[in-house]
This record gives structure tokens, C-alpha cells and sequence, in this order.
């Protein structure tokens, strides 16, 4: 059978196929049927059931298989379907590339090598740095506030004016006459022993009213002591027998204070004292609040004695 005709239908049988069945030969007798079993609700005793009337075995079938007419075997080398020729297009064109790179740029100077990084610093050493942090913030912390504290202190208080008085030298200023001493002195009875570089200092001031309004002015000083580097030390009244109602004009009347002060500089402290010129012991006690405008001049000059060793 050829399977190259090309008139022929792709799903047209062969033309040596028959159109018609050939003749089958006659079957002979078939053996009897063996007799069935009673079904299930059949009484015994029956017979079989006649012949024809039971379910028909089905022959089995294949989908690719030929059913009517039979068709006749072929050889095993034989072909039932043409192979369509597929004609030759010819060697395929290589692969062209997707990319072509250009030309290389032009090379640049490479970038110097980086530096090694730094070894880690030794624990020890962060852990010192952290603890100098901690003490610098906290003496910010502290010292910020105390700064700005002082430097509201300051704005609200003039400058001084000093007035320098000899040494040994008494001073009158403001209706009174003033005069100082300065010397060393035993620890006072019941004070804690001070330090080998320590010492204590007597200081005996004296004022003498020149006039009445002088013998009125019986404010307290306010005293300090300095040395010649501008440090500076508080001073303590230690006795003060000067009546309070008024003095005698030309008497004298002192009173003493003490301080602590440096070994290294106690020959050569000054005290400073700065008058109280505004107060008056004879001011009506419902006048003693008001505020003069003389009394605000003085105030604002801030007057100090300087008393020279």
C-alpha cells in the first residue's frame, strides 16, 4: 500500500480496502450453556432461565481500532497516515548578539588605597572617656545655673566705689570716721582646730560720729577680706557693744570680727567695708520702708573702704 498519493484525502481509507465485508463462514453448533445460578429472591427449584433472556456479555473495544468494515492487518513496516513534507528552509542564520559593548573608556587614575581602619580603642580607655563625660556634664550641669545666677546677682548690683585708705590711716566718709587693725589671733574658745596651712585673724574696726547725723548712722558694715590676687574671705562678727539707738557725737565705739584665712597671705589681707549710709536710728518706724531718692543715689554708688596694710 502506498501512502504517498497525493490525490488521496488525508482520512480516506487505502483503495485496496473492500467497500464490503467479505463473507463470513457458518458457525457451528455452540455447546449447551451451563445452567445459572438461583439469584437472590429466586425459589429453588426452578429451572434455568431461558436463553437470550439474561444480560448480554460486551465485547471489549479499542478507541484506535477499526470496528466496521474489519480491517484487514498490514505490515508492521506499513503506514496508516501520510507524513505531510515539510520542504527545506535551508541552515538557520546564527544568533545575532542582544548587546554589542562599545568601545572601553578611557582608563582613570585609580583612587589611592584607603587608610587601614584605626585599631579599636582598649575598653579601659572608653571607659575612662565616659566617665570624664560624665563628670564634665554634671559640672555643667552644676556650674551653668550657679553662672547664671551670679551674672543676675551682678546686673542687679552696681559696681563698686572704691575709696583707699593708708595704712594705720583713719578715713571720714559720710559723717562718720572710720578705722581698722589687722593681727593674728588664737583660735576662739570652742571653734574645731583648723588645718596646718590655716589661720585666724583679729579685725577691730572703730567709728567715731563727727556730727548728728553721723551719731544716727549706726548701721552695721558689711566686711570682707581680700588678698592681692582678688581672692576673697567672709569675716565673722565676733563682739559688738555699739548702741543701736544712737552715739555720741565724737566718741569712739569698736567692735571685733574674725576670719580664717591662708598662712601664706595673712600679712597682707585688706579689709574691705562697706558702709550702711541710708539707714538712720531715727527714722519713724512707719517711714521705714520708704525709699528717698537721696537714698537710692547712695545705693547706686556702692562706696567701699579699702583699708591698706
Amino acid at each position: 500500500m502506498s501512502t504517498n498519493d497525493p490525490s488521496r484525502d488525508w482520512f480516506a481509507p487505502p483503495s485496496n480496502q473492500p467497500s464490503q465485508p467479505p463473507p463470513q463462514p457458518p458457525q457451528g453448533p455452540q455447546p449447551p450453556l451451563r445452567p445459572r445460578r438461583a439469584q437472590r429472591g429466586q425459589p429453588r427449584g426452578e429451572g434455568p432461565a431461558p436463553f437470550g433472556s439474561g444480560p448480554r456479555p460486551r465485547r471489549a473495544t479499542h478507541p484506535d481500532q477499526q470496528v466496521w468494515p474489519p480491517a484487514r492487518r498490514e505490515p508492521v513496516v506499513g503506514s496508516t497516515q501520510p507524513i505531510p513534507v515539510i520542504p527545506s528552509a535551508g541552515p538557520l542564520p546564527p544568533a545575532q548578539p542582544a548587546f554589542r559593548p562599545g568601545p572601553p573608556p578611557p582608563s582613570e587614575p585609580a583612587p589611592p588605597p584607603a587608610p587601614p581602619p584605626a585599631a579599636p580603642a582598649p575598653r579601659r580607655s572608653r571607659t575612662l572617656l565616659l566617665g570624664v563625660g560624665a563628670l564634665v556634664a554634671f559640672a555643667l550641669g552644676m556650674g551653668l545655673p550657679t553662672a547664671d545666677r551670679y551674672l543676675f546677682y551682678t546686673s542687679g548690683q552696681p559696681s563698686e566705689t572704691v575709696h583707699v585708705v593708708a595704712a594705720g590711716r583713719p578715713l571720714t566718709f559720710e559723717h562718720v570716721t572710720w578705722k581698722s587693725a589687722i593681727e593674728p589671733m588664737k583660735a576662739p574658745e570652742g571653734s574645731k582646730p583648723l588645718a596646718p596651712d590655716k589661720l585666724w585673724i583679729k579685725i577691730t574696726v572703730t567709728r567715731t560720729a563727727v556730727d548728728k547725723t553721723g551719731a544716727v548712722l549706726t548701721g552695721s558694715p558689711k566686711l570682707t577680706v581680700h588678698d592681692r590676687q582678688g581672692r576673697k574671705w567672709m569675716v565673722e562678727t565676733l563682739r559688738d557693744d555699739m548702741p543701736t539707738d544712737g552715739h555720741q557725737v565724737g566718741q569712739a565705739y569698736s567692735f571685733t570680727s574674725v576670719a580664717i584665712v591662708p598662712k601664706a597671705v595673712a600679712g597682707e589681707v585688706e579689709l574691705h567695708l562697706a558702709p550702711n549710709i541710708t539707714y538712720r536710728s531715727d527714722t519713724p518706724t512707719d517711714k521705714l520702708l520708704e525709699i528717698k531718692p537721696e537714698d537710692e543715689e547712695k545705693r547706686a554708688r556702692n562706696d567701699v573702704l579699702v583699708f591698706r596694710r
